[in-house]
């Protein structure tokens, strides 16, 4: 893998000034599909309105916000664009600094690969506690949190964000 020193690798002051929509990986960047089609788009806003409906019936419905298609600034080489984001503590004004709590993907054939390896040891490495792959095309939902530094499967679906704030939701409505 000697060649791969000559693949020229990118920063976030690179990233800023670029067209289109692109996440940036290890400084290597991935040009995002145009648009989502229509059933990652529903899914996406079904899985949306419902986090957010839990977050209000919560005391931490001020402390814990919902962010669809923002970018979380890693650091100078990983910017990525969640899906979903739940982030809790300040609400964000630009983008997304620090880790969110959990994180949606809607995992499509463009982004399977992606989302199910590059991204998912991303956010185990980043310390996102709950990771969920949401497939449109077997209608399921995988769920992962960070236990002990690395990702489980759970299978429930139920997810502390704070000590006042749980959210609890039904897989099944989602399709």
């Amino acid at each position: 893998m000697q060649r791969i020193k000559y693949i020229p690798q990118y920063s976030y002051s690179d990233y800023e000034n670029w067209e289109g929509d692109w996440e940036l990986i290890d400084g290597y960047p991935f040009s995002m599909s145009p648009s989502a089609t229509g059933k990652h788009q529903f899914v996406s806003a079904k899985l949306l309105q419902k986090i957010m409906n839990q977050i209000e019936k919560h005391p931490c419905a001020n402390k814990c916000f919902v962010y669809s298609e923002l970018d979380w600034i890693i650091d100078s080489v990983n910017v990525v664009r969640p899906d979903i984001a739940v982030v809790c503590g300040k609400k964000v004004e630009k983008f997304i600094e620090n880790p969110p709590i959990l994180i949606v993907e809607i995992i499509s054939e463009s982004s399977s690969y992606r989302d199910r390896i590059v991204k998912k040891e991303l956010y185990e490495n980043n310390n996102v506690k709950y990771y969920l792959m949401a497939e449109p095309k077997s209608k399921t939902i995988e769920v992962f949190e960070l236990i002990d530094g690395q990702y489980q499967t759970i299978t429930r679906n139920e997810f502390v964000l704070n000590e006042k704030c749980k959210l609890s939701l039904d897989f099944d409505s989602i399709w």
